[in-house]
């Protein structure tokens, strides 16, 4: 009798046999868990725990008939690369190596595979979680900020972070719901007329959070990605024009850019905050690298060219999980202060391949390409609108660049807001294949 009831309990299932409290139960936890992981961090934690295990059960017992191996042979993966990572280092460097392997490195990038499965459930659960993840920065200045007189304080010159890490780690978070609300804004305009109100005001405020945040690598990341998509749209505007629209969109396009090269370029507080480098970037012009002076800039460049002694001594599967920590207390080519100052590298992919080498980049680099290309396949099979290829494509221009210049993916603020993205993504592909098998069935 137990073990029928045991057998029965682990039995896998079809999808509309799953419990609706259940489902419930797993979405109003990743809605708890994204709008409160900026602010409220035990309530955070208890949402995300009931999340990821109801997701994980539910994945696997409801689950079968959507493709989610793929993504848990990258889990599996992820787990071997650090194993093989610490095992070397116990080797080779036994001095440096630490005690035990710490698995959670890599991992904690593949929670939004159990968050995908609930939000897979409910066809606008993506906008609840989504919303409330940007919900819970944009009011961030209220809850751990300084409210409105931080606001004011940044519009008089003053840098401001609102609480959340520091100011570069502000910056990812409003720099990314900017896209997302760049990116959706039409589909939602066509949907509700009025929606062009809050649209607006939040693009407004977005933008005034950023451009007196004064994170130089957040208005590179954003001009990249205005530039390679507007690119991409003009080029595939042009293909269905005739040659009259094709000079009038390529001048539309010429004017746009020319307008906002002057406007950054007559802008005082962007241009003083540039050039407040210049001496680092006349260095890295002349090559002189060694006497690029330690700015912000030139702290970082110093710290990238000491992590290239240690890359190329293990390029393969790096240092281990600590392997960042190395670079910044033993690289003698770094001053004292420098060392004891900073513990990180200011860059993601120089992070990785310290730490898992060149097979450890690969890897991350792989996750974006597989999920991109799936879900650029039911794009092509009009399954899914083209605004998800939109943000997923303009996401990962943003998070590129930004990752250039500081380690979001290995802080909690970036590892959060790329496994809430990812769900996302993940959860409309799903959507997906669970709608077209109950059409075939």
């Amino acid at each position: 009798m137990l073990s029928s009831a045991i057998k029965n309990f682990f039995k896998r299932e079809t999808p509309d046999e799953q419990p609706t409290w259940l489902i419930m139960l797993g979405i109003v936890s990743i809605v708890i868990y994204a709008f409160s992981r900026t602010g409220f961090m035990e309530l955070a934690s208890i949402a995300s725990t009931i999340a990821t295990l109801t997701g994980l059960w539910g994945l696997y017992k409801y689950g079968k008939i959507v493709n989610s191996h793929i993504l848990f042979r990258f889990l599996w993966i992820a787990i071997i690369i650090q194993l093989i990572s610490w095992a070397l280092s116990q080797l080779i460097t036994p001095e440096w190596a630490e005690d035990i392997p710490k698995l959670d490195k890599i991992t904690r990038w593949f929670v939004f595979i159990p968050l995908a499965w609930w939000i897979a459930q409910y066809k606008n659960a993506i906008w609840f979680v989504w919303g409330s993840a940007a919900l819970g920065v944009l009011v961030s200045p209220w809850v751990t900020g300084d409210g409105l007189n931080e606001i004011i304080q940044g519009i008089n010159g003053q840098r401001i972070d609102f609480g959340i890490r520091n100011a570069q780690h502000t910056a990812l978070y409003f720099g990314s719901i900017l896209v997302g609300l760049c990116c959706f804004a039409k589909p939602l305009y066509k949907k509700y007329k009025l929606s062009i109100i809050p649209i607006t005001f939040l693009i407004i405020y977005c933008l005034l959070v950023i451009y007196v945040n004064e994170s130089r690598q957040a208005w590179l990341a954003l001009i990249v990605t205005l530039l390679a998509m507007s690119t991409y749209l003009v080029i595939k505007q042009l293909k269905k024009s005739s040659k009259k629209q094709q000079l009038a969109v390529i001048s539309i396009f010429f004017i746009g850019l020319a307008s906002l090269t002057s406007m950054l370029i007559n802008n005082e507080k962007i241009v003083d905050r540039v050039m407040a480098e210049k001496e680092a970037i006349s260095a890295v012009i002349a090559l002189d690298f060694n006497n690029v002076p330690y700015s912000s800039f030139g702290v970082r460049l110093h710290s990238w060219m000491a992590a290239t002694d240690f890359i190329k001594e293990k390029p393969f599967f790096g240092w281990g999980s600590n392997g960042k920590s190395l670079v910044m207390s033993h690289s003698e080519s770094l001053p004292e202060w420098v060392r004891n100052g900073f513990g990180h590298l200011h860059n993601t992919y120089l992070e990785i391949l310290v730490n898992y080498g060149i097979i450890g980049l690969l890897f991350y680099f792989s996750i974006w390409i597989v999920i991109g290309k799936t879900l650029l396949t039911e794009i092509k099979s009009e399954r899914i609108e083209k605004e998800f290829g939109y943000i997923f494509a303009s996401m990962f221009f943003f998070w590129t660049v930004m990752n250039c210049f500081e380690s979001y993916q290995n802080f909690w603020t970036g590892v959060f807001y790329y496994n809430i993205f990812m769900a996302g993504i993940v959860a409309t592909v799903w959507q997906s294949e669970l709608a077209t098998i109950s059409k075939e069935n």
